[in-house]
């Protein structure tokens, strides 16, 4: 299958992660080593280890002076040569054998970035060259930070170098790396918020609905017992004690859920994004206590006042 090559100067190979093998072969002169570069998932751990070579197998790579497309069946391309009839025709061919001295994960800074048929694989620049007998033209320069002095004032040039709509230049850096995954952090944050402030105006609604149908469902026993000797304060009274009873088991319900459901959601989450961090925070559950106590006490207070305007008699008939 097609094989991506990619030279590495001997200073970068400090910097690949080494799963199997040792990578020394490849930096000593008139070397035949070559080192596998494998895919891992989010988490680190190697997929498919099945699929690779294997430390000490030797693989076969073929170099070409020149790759042209022909028609197989006549040897000219034509506009209108069908795509299955599309052939490889190799000039100045050559086959070189190498022997996987390793099996290696390149830094995603450091990597093609994309994958397809047959293997990534990671050699010298000095062998590179040697062997498909042209010069090395780099793809990608890499440069190295002290500290985050140096680091802002590398980004500050790279910036300037790369500044412009039609620059044939681009770069990337830890300060684009921490923008876009900033961005990334927005995205679900904002999803997030729009979805509890939904479900919260749900449970407030429901909360009111539920405050409101106990005391319209009871007005005939509030008529009753002010008929046989309650005040119209032990009422109110009453009222607001069963509204903040009410406010406060909804509180203690949503804490115990929350202790409950939230670590399961939090390990299901981090099974599904690598960056995921659960950590339990009781600062909601805080926020709310005021505002269900608020309700707790306003809603009584507010059904009361618009009950008073009647009288015994009168809420006795309303009530039948």
């Amino acid at each position: 299958g097609d094989t991506r090559i990619e030279a590495l100067d001997n200073s970068l190979f400090d910097k690949l992660q080494v799963f199997d093998g040792d990578i020394s072969p490849m930096l000593e002169p008139d070397n035949n080593a070559i080192a596998i570069a494998v895919s891992l998932d989010d988490y680190g751990n190697l997929r498919n280890p099945e699929y690779y070579p294997k430390v000490g197998d030797t693989i076969t790579v073929t170099y070409a002076d020149d790759v042209k497309y022909i028609d197989s069946r006549t040897g000219e391309l034509t506009e209108v040569t069908p795509e299955e009839y599309f052939q490889e025709k190799l000039y100045g061919a050559r086959d070189v054998e190498y022997t996987v001295c390793a099996l290696v994960n390149l830094p995603n800074s450091m990597s093609y970035r994309y994958s397809g048929f047959g293997y990534d694989v990671v050699l010298s620049v000095d062998t590179a060259q040697r062997d498909s007998g042209g010069a090395a033209i780099p793809m990608l320069y890499l440069f190295d930070t002290a500290d985050e002095v140096d680091e802002a004032e590398a980004e500050q040039y790279l910036s300037k170098l790369t500044a412009g709509e039609f620059s044939p230049l681009m770069y990337e850096s830890k300060a684009t790396a921490r923008s876009e995954f900033a961005q990334f952090r927005q995205m679900f944050l904002l999803i997030g918020g729009i979805l509890c402030a939904i479900i919260g105006l749900v449970g407030l609604l429901n909360f009111f609905n539920a405050m409101m149908t106990s005391i319209l469902s009871r007005r005939r026993e509030f008529a009753v017992l002010q008929a046989v000797g309650m005040t119209n304060r032990q009422l109110k009274t009453m009222l607001i004690y069963e509204g903040l009873f009410y406010a406060m088991s909804s509180v203690s319900a949503a804490f115990i859920l929350s202790l409950a459901v939230g670590p399961l959601a939090g390990k299901m989450l981090g099974s599904m994004f690598w960056f995921f961090e659960y950590r339990f925070t009781i600062l909601p559950v805080l926020l709310t206590i005021p505002v269900f106590l608020l309700l707790g006490w306003l809603i009584p207070c507010m059904m009361y006042d618009n009950a008073a305007k009647c009288s015994v008699v009168e809420q006795l008939r309303d009530a039948q």
